[in-house]
């Protein structure tokens, strides 16, 4: 039982950090009605790995290799923040008054444009399935001290910055289905929130993999919105409802040697069903 708890500590510790920032950033995309920003975002982010990991293989079939220098582990991870910082600043100009077609369909066409590319490109990669299967579930039971580390201190960087400009975000999404904004610089804001964004979203991504990761951000922030209109309110009962799915999820795992990934989803949907329910009771009762 000690070892077990023991083996737990990492993943867990990863997956709180995780919830912290995206029950915040949940609520920003939920009042902004962009719900699949963030799996879109994820699969730009892991496309600039797969293709750093596709020419890897290229030129080692004439004996080069640039992910063996030692700064390999960067080099996936830069690729990964530029398509994150290509895909803001499209985003951020595609919220346009003059452009009659809605952004959220520009986000499918960037999810299923980075997909697409995605399964071409692990096809003809040396274990790609493999690939395939961390990118969509990801490995958050295998999380290591060193990964939490590095999410710790992004979530602590991200975070503070967005706190320190709570105001200007809150506004901005308040008032983002309006064509009128009184906020001055408001692409610019709007740009920092998508670039931000996508900075957690690849490191989250690495850890907890797409599903995971959309799952963190939709189903705590809709659990959340039941029962609060107050920022404040919403990050705590998301944070609530996601750390009760994940301490359940993450111990079924390893008891009977289940995916995390599925059981924490599984999990998450199901508190949400019981809090539909019960708010459902509640109106029933003040009827």
């Amino acid at each position: 039982m000690i070892s077990g708890f023991q083996f737990l500590v990492a993943p867990l510790m990863a997956s709180l950090l995780l919830l912290v920032i995206t029950s915040y950033f949940g609520i920003h995309v939920l009042k902004r009605e962009i719900i699949f920003i963030d799996i879109a975002l994820a699969q730009v982010a892991a496309l600039g790995g797969i293709v750093t990991i596709f020419f890897d293989q290229a030129f080692n079939i004439h004996g080069i290799s640039f992910l063996n220098i030692p700064l390999h582990d960067i080099l996936p991870y830069l690729l990964s923040l530029i398509y994150c910082l290509i895909a803001a600043l499209i985003f951020t100009f595609l919220k346009n008054p003059k452009i009659t077609v809605p952004i959220e369909a520009f986000i499918g066409i960037a999810y299923a444009f980075a997909t697409t590319a995605a399964v071409i490109i692990l096809d003809k990669s040396a274990g790609g399935d493999v690939h395939i299967h961390d990118l969509l579930t990801g490995t958050i039971l295998w999380t290591s001290w060193p990964q939490v580390l590095r999410l710790g201190i992004i979530v602590l960087i991200i975070g503070s910055f967005h706190y320190i400009f709570k105001n200007r975000f809150i506004q901005l999404t308040d008032t983002y289905a309006g064509r009128n904004h009184s906020i001055r610089y408001y692409k610019l804001w709007d740009f920092l929130f998508y670039f931000t964004f996508g900075i957690v979203i690849i490191e989250a991504i690495r850890i907890g993999g797409i599903l995971t990761v959309f799952a963190f951000l939709i189903l705590p922030a809709s659990f959340s919105a039941l029962f609060s209109a107050r920022w404040d309110h919403r990050i705590f009962f998301g944070l609530c409802s996601g750390i009760i799915a994940t301490v359940i999820g993450l111990s079924l795992s390893w008891t009977f040697d289940i995916t995390s990934s599925p059981l924490i989803i599984l999990f998450l949907g199901l508190l949400l069903t019981l809090g539909i329910i019960f708010k459902r009771l509640l109106k029933l009762q003040k009827a």
